[in-house]
């Protein structure tokens, strides 16, 4: 058991990534985001839809995949077809994934900082993994964040193609999933989502320094 600390400490680096990018894709799978992004007076406009029914269906659609609407009332909307609701059934159960592994990492890295907290032997371990965990997520992002920059399409297809079976996530751009969710959008969501997740590490970082230096 004389390792049991560092294995803390080892888990405790491996977690904070995994709890900062988990918690903020949550954060922007919102409809006060979505429509953010409407207001951009350069953002793209639907060749379908009026800007009320474009918020109204696609603020409706992440209320499902985050789990707030029944799959009745997602096909009720009655703007998909059967390749887009298979598609967005795919992401809610994405997402009904991160929703449970979230919380069960989120919990054991705060249990691996309590047991490491207590001994004050282990405190400097505790701090030395919330530091790394900080550099780790920091060096992620920021070679994710300049994939996305400079090659977007690129990293947004290698994402489908990791998390999606097949081509099921490939639409064409008059389908009411590119109208209501096209690309610009994503490439903001993602360059916010490491730009928030970076900060957070940081943050975390400067934590863990300073209670290592106190020690």
């Amino acid at each position: 058991m004389r390792h049991f600390p560092n294995l803390l400490a080892l888990f405790i680096t491996l977690a904070v990534p995994i709890v900062l990018i988990l918690t903020n894709v949550l954060i922007f799978m919102n409809p006060a985001w979505l429509a953010y992004q409407y207001s951009k007076p350069d953002f793209p406009p639907s060749v379908r839809f009026t800007p009320a029914e474009r918020y109204h269906f696609a603020s409706e659609s992440i209320e499902y995949v985050r789990g707030n609407r029944t799959l009745e009332q997602f096909k009720a909307l009655g703007v998909y077809d059967a390749r887009e609701i298979k598609h967005m059934i795919d992401v809610r159960e994405l997402v009904d994934k991160v929703k449970v592994v979230l919380p069960v990492t989120a919990i054991l890295l705060i249990g691996a900082l309590v047991v490491l907290a207590r001994e004050k032997a282990n405190r400097a371990l505790a701090a030395r993994g919330l530091m790394h965990g900080a550099v780790l997520t920091v060096g992620l992002f920021v070679a994710l964040g300049l994939f996305a920059a400079f090659g977007f399409q690129t990293f947004f297809t290698l994402f489908h193609q990791i998390f999606f079976e097949g081509d099921s996530w490939l639409f064409n751009y008059t389908d009411s999933l590119i109208q209501f969710y096209p690309l610009p959008f994503w490439y903001e969501t993602s360059l916010a989502l490491v730009g928030l997740t970076v900060l957070e590490a940081i943050v975390i970082g400067v934590i863990g320094w300073r209670v290592l230096v106190r020690q």
